[in-house]
């Protein structure tokens, strides 16, 4: 457990400096995620990701750790990977995903806060695949309550990047700076619908559903990044949040 701290609390650190050196970070919608009750669990689904960095925003307004899956990729550094692995993050093997996604059940029942992707596809690149129905699953099977989390940066702000690994294989990413970045929490979505032993269909049709959210949000932020982009040309977008989230 103290491992487990230590090593989220480098990350959060991490993460802390650098949302402040590179964003004004807005946190939307607190209202909507109030303390825990005991023995409340919780899955969050990410309806989108706007840049590689999505996770590093979520860590800079950590109060708590948290649980997310993420490619294996990220694993294969040797310092970075050991310090993901001790946080209790998750390495998704995408050919085998069995094994990830029964070690993020457990940590939702043990209490933990799980933090999952709406999408296939390496959408922190601009590619989204269709919904996916794990986090659902999980929440569903778990008991959890489900919390939809939209995040948006200003699309002008983006940059379109890549590094070469120490294997030799090119990684493409996208990153940003001085930028105003988005995180709201929408309300909880609720699970009643589905039937007592749901069958894979009811799980997509909730996906959709969350897509769905997802299609409302992006229009709403399409006008509100815009306004903001001509509101703040001139300014400076640092300093991260002050607000940190218990999840």
């Amino acid at each position: 457990m103290r491992g487990r701290k230590l090593a989220f609390k480098i990350l959060n650190w991490y993460s802390t400096l650098w949302m402040s050196a590179k964003a004004k970070v807005e946190v939307r919608g607190l209202e909507n995620i109030p303390e825990r009750a005991e023995g409340e669990r919780r899955v969050y689904v990410l309806l989108n990701h706007s840049t590689t960095y999505d996770i590093v925003a979520l860590m800079h307004i950590s109060k708590r750790p948290f649980v997310i899956m993420m490619d294996q990729g990220a694993f294969t550094f040797p310092v970075i990977g050991r310090i993901l692995r001790r946080a209790g993050f998750v390495p998704l093997e995408k050919e085998s995903s069995k094994a990830a996604f029964e070690e993020c059940s457990q940590a939702v029942r043990r209490g933990y806060p799980l933090v999952i992707s709406l999408h296939e596809g390496d959408s922190t690149i601009g590619k989204f695949g269709p919904p996916r129905t794990g986090g659902i699953r999980i929440a569903h099977s778990a008991g959890a309550s489900l919390y939809p989390i939209y995040l948006k940066v200003e699309d002008a702000k983006i940059s379109h990047l890549s590094f070469r690994g120490i294997n030799g294989t090119s990684y493409p990413y996208t990153t940003f700076r001085n930028a105003v970045y988005s995180i709201e929490f929408l309300k909880p979505f609720s699970l009643s619908s589905l039937p007592p032993e749901p069958a894979y269909e009811d799980f997509r049709r909730v996906a959709e559903e969350l897509d769905q959210e997802r299609a409302r949000m992006d229009g709403l932020y399409g006008e509100t990044m815009r306004q903001l982009e001509t509101d703040l040309a001139e300014a400076r977008r640092r300093g991260g949040s002050p607000l940190r989230v218990a999840w």
